[in-house]
């Protein structure tokens, strides 16, 4: 009885110490962004409306770092920003994929530098999170947390230094929190030096439907309304990303929706895949993160101009 006794609490004991190092390595497997908490902006989620926000670090590097890479994942979708330059960007995926991970070694400096991402949200709801390795044995040296500063309006200046006034970050926690489990990490695309802007060579305006949801007595009815477009035509259909630019910068968060289409019919077709950008108090163009395949970007309501860069 007493040998039963025994095996039965030294077995126990090995579930218990097995079920401890499990845990811990498999969270450390998982988990690649240590301390790193999702935040986002102050505000009431609950309202649906836009919300673009711009959060920065400033940070010193040491002398003796192997490399710089930057992990990031920004839903619904965010560019990054490293001493004034443009990274590299994207639309997040709908099943929350994977953190990118640039390698933005040439450009750090020992000493200060910083870090800026945008981020743009058509319905205010969504989270940010980024984490800084500089070798094999010092991953997460910069984690999003308490000390970023969120701000609302842009300026030109912000990628390299604080313009205007800032506020603390929302903590939505670490993960995996909300909607976001541990992420695993990719490559990210990084953005590539513009070649040459192109200027449509035709645009015409006309009306169109685009697809609306309204809920009436607590259902959704999905319909459709009319609106004025204007279709730019770049002559020839390749690769490029989308520049939009407004006649005027709005005190708030302003949504303006994209087609882009390979053949003219598609421009009239109620269906299809409607991009929305949004525009943040101060902005006067906003460039697509995502290089895309197309021949006509049409602007719907006619508050913005479009051109593309390749």
């Amino acid at each position: 009885m007493r040998r039963l006794t025994i095996v039965i609490a030294l077995g126990f004991l090995f579930i218990a110490a097995f079920t401890h190092l499990n845990r811990l390595y498999s969270q450390k497997f998982f988990d690649v962004t240590g301390k790193a908490q999702w935040i986002w902006p102050h505000h009431q989620l609950s309202r649906g409306v836009p919300v673009v926000f711009f959060a920065a670090r400033d940070f010193d590097l040491p002398v003796n770092r192997y490399y710089t890479k930057i992990k990031v994942a920004g839903d619904p979708e965010y560019t990054l920003y490293f001493n004034g330059q443009e990274i590299g960007g994207r639309r997040f995926g709908e099943d929350h994929d994977a953190l990118d991970v640039f390698d933005v070694t040439q450009l750090a400096k020992t000493g200060r530098n910083r870090i800026v991402v945008a981020v743009r949200s058509t319905n205010g709801v969504g989270g940010l999170m980024a984490a800084l390795d500089i070798s094999p044995e010092i991953e997460n040296y910069i984690v999003t947390d308490e000390s970023w500063k969120i701000f609302s309006t842009w300026n030109d200046a912000l990628p390299r230094r604080d313009v205007g006034s800032f506020a603390a970050p929302m903590i939505l926690g670490q993960p995996p929190t909300g909607r976001w489990n541990y992420l695993a990490v990719a490559p990210g695309k990084p953005q590539m030096p513009v070649q040459k802007v192109v200027a449509p060579r035709d645009a015409f305006t006309f009306f169109t439907r685009i697809p609306e949801t309204k809920v009436i007595g607590g259902v959704a009815v999905v319909g459709s309304r009319r609106v004025r477009a204007t279709a730019y035509d770049f002559g020839e259909i390749g690769d490029g990303r989308a520049r939009l630019a407004i006649n005027f910068a709005s005190g708030q968060a302003r949504e303006i929706n994209l087609r882009f289409a390979n053949v003219r019919p598609e421009l009239f077709t109620v269906e299809g895949e409607i991009r929305p950008v949004v525009f943040a108090p101060g902005e006067r163009t906003v460039i697509d993160p995502e290089v895309r395949h197309f021949r006509y970007v049409m602007v719907y309501g006619g508050q913005a101009r479009a051109e593309v860069l390749r």
